[in-house]
């Protein structure tokens, strides 16, 4: 049995399987660091993790934009970030 972890939108509780990583990171561009989505799951650091949306590899949009309201991302990273926007994307209709 997979780790299961607690989704930063919605707060369930799921295994990493049917969760998406989302971590910190340093941009040159982007002053702070930019929270980016760990594929492999292997970046350095700590994790904030996000609902998969049905069999697909995006997030769910409605967490994520409970993520974003509530800051939970941030929160659980335990540090200020900018969101990738190229993840909010990826979940815009």
């Amino acid at each position: 049995m997979s780790p299961r972890r607690r989704c930063v939108g919605c707060g369930r509780v799921a295994p990493k399987s049917e969760l998406i990583r989302i971590a910190a990171v340093s941009d040159e561009d982007v002053p702070g660091r930019l929270a980016v989505r760990d594929r492999a799951g292997t970046m350095p650091g700590r994790g904030a993790y996000l609902c998969r949306d049905g069999g697909s590899d995006e997030p769910d949009a409605a967490c994520l934009a409970l993520a974003l309201r509530r800051r939970g991302i941030a929160r659980a990273l335990r540090c200020t970030v900018t969101v990738d926007p190229k993840l909010v994307e990826s979940v815009s209709p």
